[in-house]
């Protein structure tokens, strides 16, 4: 069941981007692609296949009445589901690894190959960007050449509270990589102190921008927006870090992608025991009856997941709580599904 799952989801997307793989060559997308997709989809779907699959082979105990004269010998419904428990903790710990470690280390090459399909990440420029690169401090620019490592028409500025304290100017600013410094072409600097505007003017400036720890280097503009799913739980700690020292926007979409890679594995424990008791028990349609319930808790803690996914980026709950709520509502779901299980 676990490999049929993989393959029809392999085929799906070699026909979403068979066209987009024209570019690549055969080894880039089977050892580059494909050997780090497999192992990313699995790992990522680990709850709900191990969901169906005991499902369906509890099921078919059930359907062949051999999990009644289990009972009826002496064994306890709790001693039953026991292998059960053991087995999600089991796949609970794998998975937990993999997400954390093994997984961002193989999400490298098939992130790449994907920031070249869908953001054309080689493309000569970015166009419009403006974003918040440390607390109160934010860049715009028109126009930035990856190529060259060219912003142009570079604005930066320090607003607080609504009010403009500072603005950086440039028509263009080029990134020295031996000076590692930013070449300033035609700027303007304004400070603003106690209703008190000084300006400064100039052709070439050699000039850094320091906010704290953080320094704003070309890398900014070269940022994926996937780049921490190749973080491992070490690296993600620290770019965290480093994101609420700059005051960054993003925190929430982080602080998620660290708590799902425990809250995701863990649910394997929990979607395990919910499908060892409602798969016990002998009703009319076997297996099937039993598979196509199923599906449908599957499809609706998938559902769950995803709202969760929304409320922990983009309102003020934390990760930490949104994208536990589908683990603690399903876990109570299982408790009630055991007091009422045949025992």
């Amino acid at each position: 069941m676990i490999f049929l799952f993989i393959l029809i989801a392999v085929v799906f997307d070699i026909s979403e981007k068979i066209d987009d793989f024209e570019k690549f060559t055969m080894d880039e997308i089977i050892y580059d692609y494909y050997f780090s997709f497999i192992p990313w989809l699995f790992n990522l779907l680990a709850p709900i296949l191990a969901f169906l699959t005991v499902v369906y082979f509890t099921g078919r105990m059930a359907a062949k009445t051999e999990i009644i004269p289990i009972l009826a010998s002496g064994i306890s419904f709790k001693r039953f589901l026991r292998p059960y428990i053991f087995g999600g903790i089991i796949l609970f710990i794998l998975s937990l690894v993999l997400s954390h470690i093994l997984i961002p280390i193989t999400n490298k090459k098939r992130i790449a190959i994907e920031a070249r399909i869908y953001t054309n990440a080689r493309r000569i420029n970015n166009t419009k960007l403006h974003r918040e690169i440390a607390k109160d401090h934010f860049i715009y620019v028109q126009n930035y050449s990856i190529k060259s490592d060219n912003a142009y028409k570079f604005r930066l500025e320090k607003i607080i509270d609504g009010e403009l304290l500072y603005r950086f100017s440039a028509n263009n600013m080029k990134w020295d990589h031996k000076k590692q410094k930013w070449i300033a072409r035609s700027w303007a600097e304004r400070v603003i102190k106690n209703d008190h505007e000084t300006l400064l003017q100039g052709s070439v400036k050699d000039t850094t921008f320091k906010f704290g720890e953080y320094v704003f280097d070309n890398t900014e503009f070269k940022r994926s927006p996937f780049e921490v799913e190749t973080m491992d739980v070490f690296d993600i700690f620290d770019f965290i870090e480093k994101e609420k020292m700059r005051g960054s926007s993003h925190l929430g979409m982080y602080e998620q992608e660290l708590v799902k890679r425990t809250s995701n594995p863990f649910s394997i424990i929990i979607l395990v025991f919910i499908a060892a008791c409602i798969s016990s028990r002998k009703v009319k349609g076997g297996v099937g009856m039993h598979v196509a319930v199923g599906i449908g808790i599957a499809l609706v803690f998938t559902f769950f997941q995803v709202i969760a996914e929304k409320i922990a980026v983009n309102t003020p709950i934390p990760a930490k709580i949104a994208l536990w709520v589908p683990n603690g509502f399903f876990g109570l779901v299982a408790f009630y599904i055991y007091i009422k299980a045949p025992k």
